[in-house]
């Protein structure tokens, strides 16, 4: 007997259909706890010496009776946060499918029912499965360095019709969103050109039961007015994701950050902010309360580095803290 404490090993198969607005997704409903009566996606324990994708095609079969060919998969990735699962230390490794159609299912094995259902139309689901989604329809978005070859051309729920050009990040954990960003994105010479990116805080440990899906709707719906758009494919990450390895490798010829004067005052210190500065054609700066001789040491700094730095006009909320923002929601 291993004297090494071992984890559970188990699988998730995220298979979506379709394109657009029209998009669906596979799930059942558990008819086991934890979770009983939750929707969730098909998957299970991965048998001892078994391959967990040999294991993610077995138990999508088993729990739906969907049958799929060995070739179609994207491994997502590797899930093991503390209490990601009531029954333990559990680590799940999940594969995204897509089909052009959906295809005949029904619930066997441990699921009492399989369904397509609509994502405009899914509710929060069991487990951290809504931040697995998220990762899923993020390697849709082309412009976007998460974007998976085969799903490059496939236009995916959430993904908007037009991408901008110049785009605008703003991101952030955004949870709750409220009155505070809703100014800073409508100050933006071109709201619509801003992309929210929800993201996790390696610095605050979130609500283990937060799905992650419920707050990328909720997020849609607070921007609408606004026109501009939320990219999902952060939205509950386990690890740390520095700006600076991503903002860079959008494929546009220009990006932009917008960001609160706080979090400007410190971009000196960033993880690789020259690599990221290099890669920004401006940095937008929502007013809020910070030290006037900071402000002036980032704006020399960014300024040397070739980044552009503007700042935005005040608004109602910048000297209110988040936690009083989020009691006046």
């Amino acid at each position: 007997m291993s004297k090494y404490p071992k984890p559970a090993l188990t699988v998730d198969a995220v298979v979506l259909s379709g394109s657009g607005e029209a998009m669906e997704i596979l799930v059942i409903r558990r008819g086991r706890a934890p979770f009983r009566d939750w929707l969730a996606f098909p998957g299970g324990f991965v048998d001892a010496f078994e391959l967990p994708f040999s294991a993610a095609l077995r138990e999508l079969k088993e729990e739906t009776r969907l049958d799929l060919p060995p070739t179609r998969a994207i491994p997502l990735s590797l899930r093991a946060k503390k209490d990601r699962d009531p029954r333990g230390w559990t680590i799940s490794q999940p594969f995204l499918f897509w089909l052009p159609e959906s295809r005949y299912v029904r619930g066997c094995d441990d699921a009492r029912e399989a369904q397509w259902v609509p994502l405009r139309e899914l509710p929060r689901l069991a487990f951290d499965h809504g931040a697995i989604l998220c990762e899923a329809l993020g390697c849709f978005w082309q412009p976007m360095p998460t974007a998976v070859a085969p799903l490059r051309t496939v236009g995916a729920f959430g993904v908007p019709e037009y991408f901008p050009h110049h785009p605008v990040f703003y991101g952030g954990t955004f949870d709750p969103w409220h009155l505070g960003h809703h100014a800073c994105v409508s100050l933006c010479p071109n709201p619509q050109d801003v992309v929210v990116v929800p993201d996790a805080n390696p610095f605050k440990k979130g609500p283990s039961d937060r799905c992650y899906w419920s707050l990328f709707r909720e997020l849609q719906s607070a921007v609408a007015d606004l026109g501009a758009c939320v990219f999902p494919g952060f939205c509950g990450r386990e690890q740390p994701n520095p700006t600076a390895q991503w903002v860079p490798y959008v494929t546009r010829e220009s990006r932009s950050l917008l960001v609160g004067e706080d979090s400007f005052a410190s971009f000196p210190d960033w993880f690789e902010a020259e690599t990221l500065a290099a890669s920004l054609d401006t940095l937008f700066v929502a007013p809020r309360h910070s030290k006037p001789k900071s402000l002036k040491r980032a704006t020399t700094w960014l300024n040397a580095h070739g980044c552009q730095v503007a700042r935005l006009a005040n608004h109602p909320y910048q000297e209110l803290s988040s936690t009083k923002l989020r009691e006046n929601q």
